[in-house]
This record gives structure tokens, sequence and C-alpha cells, in this order.
């Protein structure tokens, strides 16, 4: 939310940012044992600040790689009762219902009063709650949280809570982004990952002590394969955004003054003519093998 753009809402966010943190200073952190990155303070943003930070946005497509990884998984299983933790408006849900698990065995968690709706109108269970609330009552054959965990604080309490809502054999799985990924593009001139947002950095280690702890068996673990089209179009439009944070410049000036569709067409111009310097940046992506999302597939022992 650039101060050029909206003046009054930046500054609401920045003072909502420190009243969360309790001052101004947020430093990330990682443990030297699993490889979690986390922010000190380790705190989520909450409904405010993801209103005022992002406003209203759409969600994910029904064909990510997580979801159609997890529908992989579980697609010649008949599960009876199955509960999706920040479900967006069911693009995963309308893929498995009545195919793998009856449409009136599905619990959806969502905050967006409009999401609620949609997923109600759809006839699954939709609750505004956290999954640690104790209206959510087990137990769940599975449990499915895509690129959530990364935004929550609370991992032990989380973890604790996903052990006891799964039934014995129960399955969990759960997505979240890469850190190489995420690494990468900030030290290419890309977006910051920047907390309130993102508050934890996972890796396969972090996943397996958590696991470990409440009895869930990390059984299998994927990163998403690399594509080369969906990091250019990803990187063409993340470093068009980390210019504009720089006042004054081109593309601040550019995102400051968009207004209709003669606005939309010239910053798209501008994004375009930054690509042939970020094609080094698209050679080295190629050869790290930057996928974008880490899966993994737990077991309730």
């Amino acid at each position: 939310m650039l101060r050029e753009v909206d003046a009054d809402r930046h500054n609401r966010l920045s003072h909502h940012i420190r009243t969360l943190w309790h001052g101004d200073v947020c430093t990330l952190r990682r443990c030297e044992a699993c490889e979690f990155r986390f922010a000190d303070p380790y705190v989520a943003g909450d409904t405010l600040f993801y209103n005022l930070a992002f406003g209203r946005s759409g969600y994910p497509s029904a064909d990510k790689w997580d979801n159609q990884r997890t529908i992989q998984e579980i697609q010649s299983a008949r599960l009876d009762r199955v509960l999706e933790v920040g479900s967006g408006v069911g693009h995963f849900l309308d893929q498995i219902a009545e195919r793998v698990v009856p449409r009136a065995g599905i619990v959806a968690t969502e905050f967006a009063d409009d999401s609620i709706a949609k997923l109600r109108a759809k006839g699954y269970v939709a609750m505004q709650a956290d999954v640690r609330d104790p209206s959510i009552v087990g137990p769940f054959d599975a449990i499915f949280m895509f690129q959530v965990v990364e935004h929550m604080d609370g991992i032990a309490a989380l973890y604790e809570r996903l052990a006891a809502l799964l039934k014995a054999g129960g399955q969990l799985y759960i997505s979240v982004p890469c850190m190489d990924r995420i690494e990468f593009n900030e030290g290419h001139g890309s977006l910051l990952d920047m907390p309130p947002n993102h508050i934890g950095g996972w890796s396969k280690a972090a996943f397996e002590i958590m696991g470990n702890r409440v009895g869930l068996v990390l059984e299998k673990y994927d990163i998403e394969p690399f594509e080369l089209r969906q990091f250019v179009v990803q990187d063409l439009l993340y470093s068009h955004m980390r210019r504009a944070q720089r006042s004054g410049s081109l593309s601040n000036r550019i995102r400051a003054g968009r207004t209709g569709m003669a606005g939309r067409i010239l910053e798209a111009a501008v994004i375009a003519a930054a690509a042939p310097s970020r094609i080094g940046v698209w050679a080295a992506a190629s050869r790290n093998d930057l996928g974008g999302s880490q899966w993994a597939k737990f077991v309730k022992t």
C-alpha cells in the first residue's frame, strides 16, 4: 500500500503494524537445527492488517499445483468428513465434493463474509472461525491447509489442535511457499516477503519436528516443479512492485497515477519494457530449479 496511492491508508497500515509488533522493528531469524525462518516478534497479521495492506483480492484458481497434488493423493479414497482451513470460495472443495467426500461432510473455515456466503450457497458447512476455536468439532478423516500456515502464529497450539481434530489414521495436507524461491526473489530485486503477512518460512525438517511432537508422521513431501513461464510472469510483476516502493521512480509514479484502462495499459507497457533487464534473473532461476510451493502429507498415528 504505497503512500503515493493512498496516504491515509498507508499511514493507518504503518500504525497498525507498529501496534501488532509493539514497536517499529521486526527481525527475521532462522533456526540452525531445522532451518525454520520466522519473524520476531512472531505475530500474525489480523483482519485489519489484511484489509489495509491488500484490500479485496481474488482467490487462487482451482488448478493450482498443491490442490492437484492433493487430489492425486486422495482421488481413490472415500472420506466421510473433511475440513479445509482457509477455503476461499471453495475452488478445491468443488473438485472433491461428491467424488471423494459427501457434500454434507465438508466443513470449511473462512473469515470474509462474501466467501462464507458463497461456501454456504454451495452446500458446505462454512464457519467464520479460527481452526483452534472449540466451535469446530472433529473428528475428521482429512484436513487441508493450502498456503495458510505461513500466515499463522501459535504454531505449537495449532499442531496440537490439528492432531486432536483428526481421527486415528487421518491425514493432514499442508502447502506453503518454498523458501528457496522467496530468498532468491528477495536477493534479485523482487518483492520482499515481509511480516506480518508471512511470518513462518517452513522446511522439511521443521515439518517433521512439529508433526512428531503431536503424533503426525510426515509421510510424503514434495516441491512444486519449476515452470519458467509462470516464474517470468510473476517476476515481471513483483520486480515492478518492488521498484514502485522507491518514491519518485517511474514504477512508483505509474502506480500512483494509474486510473482506468489507459493507466493499466501504460503500467503494462512499463512492466514489459523492463523485461530485458530481467533475463539474467530468469536464467539463474532456471538453473536453481526454484519451485513455488512445498507440499506435505501427514498421517496421524
